[in-house]
Order: structure tokens, then sequence, then C-alpha cells
């Protein structure tokens, strides 16, 4: 059995156990209202459609699926919702979406698919206009898309968009945000339909992998579960040769999943639910972790259907400390018998230094670069350009 299969098995137990949270008026009882209440329920129904799929085991519970959409029918048909869905503001995408997976789910919504429709035709709250983020546009193609929805003429095909987004434009990982990163990875979901179909060729292509590559180590390294199974997904999603920081990545996900099966996500503090009781203790757990432990168990479902990961490299990735890095960059000066196995690790260890803009740090990294040959390679010299452009070895004047 793998850690994805493991993973993927525990994130459903979970998932069934705390369903009711999933509803808004649950959620609203401890937590902070969402802009766009069902949003939980829409990441929720996006895994149920994925596990009707072929080739993933374990089998999602049937009556964890169908009251999975129960809840959302139930939640479609309030009062609250069609009332945003009549404005068609900022957040209309969403409830399209809703209305399409629904659809999709075995659960009609006919009022509400013609309405939606009615609306997009008229293009109101201007979402299919050219100064709208591509992303933005990217994402309500997808969803239109994938739910039969008739899109605007204005609105690009999304193949189009996808060319224009961060994910194919080879994005610079030294200086990647994380929601930056978010919009790559989200970019790489919608163009391949979570692994459903290749990703489109663009000149950016190959960079792109390995902007992939380099982020599962970066995000490995940092112990970030949440972005990490996103990268993890993506790397199935984009096709061929597994990435050298897969299984490691897989590995770190279980190692950290809760017994009970929750992903913690960046900012769950055990010390934080230790002080907590009741229906507070499960809001906070609920809060913190339902979003990472659906990115684990759709990077799980997506890594089944391909192909199992490949050979570790043989040597963990450092943490993404400082202590630790330092002594990764004195172990490939000192033991030239471990170069192999560096040589993958330096490119993220790079980024982790540029980042945290430590120049002492990046200063042994990239001597550790030139020992393993690679100095001259994109990520070290381009790494060597922003330390020397920073001066931050020189004394102010």
């Amino acid at each position: 059995m793998t850690a994805a299969v493991r993973v993927l098995a525990g994130a459903l137990g979970w998932l069934e156990t705390n369903l009711e949270w999933f509803a808004p008026e649950r959620w609203e009882e401890h937590l902070p209202r969402r802009p766009f209440p069902p949003g939980t329920l829409l990441e929720l129904l996006g895994l149920v459609r994925l596990l009707n799929r072929p080739g993933v085991p374990p089998e999602a519970d049937a009556a964890f699926t169908r009251r999975a959409v129960d809840l959302a029918a139930r939640t479609a048909a309030a009062p609250s919702f069609g009332e945003g869905l009549r404005k068609a503001g900022e957040l209309f995408p969403y409830h399209l979406n809703l209305v399409a997976l629904l659809d999709l789910l075995g659960r009609p919504q006919p009022t509400s698919r013609s309405r939606c429709q009615a609306l997009l035709d008229a293009d109101a709250g201007g979402h299919t206009q050219l100064h709208k983020p591509v992303l933005n546009r990217l994402e309500l193609r997808y969803f239109l898309d994938r739910g039969g929805f008739a899109a605007p003429t204005r609105l690009p095909d999304a193949e189009s968009l996808y060319a224009q987004s961060i994910a194919a434009l080879s994005p610079d990982v030294h200086q990647l945000t994380s929601s930056e990163t978010y919009a790559l990875t989200h970019s790489v979901f919608y163009a391949t339909d979570f692994g459903q179909r290749p990703c489109p060729d663009t000149p950016g292509s190959e960079a792109l992998r390995e902007a992939v590559r380099v982020l599962l180590g970066v995000h490995l390294a940092r112990g970030n579960l949440d972005l990490l199974s996103e990268l993890l997904l993506c790397a199935r999603a984009l096709g061929g040769p597994t990435l050298s920081f897969e299984r490691q990545g897989w590995e770190a996900v279980e190692a950290a999943q809760r017994s009970d099966g929750a992903v913690p996500s960046p900012v769950h503090r055990p010390e934080v639910l230790e002080g907590l009781t009741g229906d507070k203790a499960a809001a906070y757990l609920f809060g913190t972790c339902y979003h990472t432990t659906l990115a684990a168990a759709l990077a799980a479902v997506v890594t089944l259907r391909s192909v199992p990961p490949g050979p570790d490299l043989g040597v963990p990735m450092p943490r993404a400390d400082r202590t630790e890095m330092l002594a990764w960059a004195n172990e490939v000066r000192t033991h030239p018998s471990a170069h192999d196995a560096r040589r993958e690790q330096l490119d993220p260890l790079l980024v982790i230094a540029v980042q945290d803009a430590d120049p002492t740090l990046l200063n042994e990294i990239l001597h550790a670069a030139a020992h393993l040959g690679s100095q001259t390679a994109p990520l070290p010299h381009a790494a060597a350009a922003l330390h020397l452009a920073a001066e931050w070895n020189s004394p102010e004047p």
C-alpha cells in the first residue's frame, strides 16, 4: 500500500466524520463568516466528483458522497443562495460552480442554471472582461466548460487563457510569493481538469515542470503541507516521469497526518487545540485542517490514477532551518561522495535562502553549488546575481 493510498483512506474517513461542518450555518457557529459561505462545500464536491473516476482505491463510501451532495443541494435551495446568485457580484462564479457541480453529481438545479446562463449572457458582474485577472477568467472558463454552460464569445477558450497564466510564463521560483504559487497550482488544475487531460503545450512547458520540481523541494523543506499537496497534484497532472521529491513529499504528508485522518494546515497549532473542548475544539480542528486534508485527498486521487512514485533520492531533504541548511552546505564541501544525492536538493535550498533574505546562508549554499559543479546552472546563476545586486555583505555607506 502506497503512502498516497493510506493518506486518501485516512482523509476520506475524517471528511465523513466531520461532514456536518461543511454546512455554512454550522461553520458560522464558531468560525469567522466566509465571503462565500458554501465555499467549503464547493471544495468537497470537487473531490466527490474526482472520486467517481475509475481506478481510485479505496472507493469512497456511497452514503458519504450522497450525504455530501444532499448537503450541497440543501444549501443551494436556501433563500440566501438565490439572493447571492441574482446579485451576480464578485462571487457569482462560485454560485455558478455550485449549481454546475450539483448538475454533474445528479442533482440538477434547472431554475438556478437558467438564471446563471442569463446572467452570463448579460455579462452581469463583468466577469469576462479583459481587465479581469487572467486566473479569474481561466477559473470561470473552467467552471463553464466543466458544467456545460455556453461561454460568452468575449471569453477566450481555456487554452488561450492558460497561455497567459503564471504557470505558462516560466515563473521565477526565486521570487514567487505564496499567493503566486497558489495561482500557479490552480492554473494547472483548471488547464488539466485535475489531471484528466494533458496540460496545453506552451513554450514554458519544460520550465513549468522544473518549477514544480523545485517548489516541491521548497515546500517539502518548509513543511507547508497545503502547498506541498497541491504541488504533488500538479506533478502528476503534468504527466511525464515522476519528479525527485514526489516520494518524499508523500511520506511527509503521511507522517504529518493525524491519527484521525486530518492533515494539518500551516495555521494549525496543536497547543491551541489542546486548550479547547467540545464544539470549539471540533470547529478549530476543522477550520485549520479541512483545506489541507482536501488538497491531500485530491492529490492522492490524481496520483493513484497515474504512475507510481519513482525511486527515492536516498537522502532526506533538509528542513528549511538555518542550522540544517548550513550543515547541508558543509556536507557538500567535505564529502564529495554525496554530491549526486545532494545535487537535486540544491535548487530548492537556494530558493529558500533567497526568499528568507539570509546573505550568509545564501553565500554558503552558493559555495556548495560550486563544489557540486552547478554554479553556472540557471538557478544558482540567478541567485548569485541577486546576492551581488543586493550587496547584503557590503557595509552601509
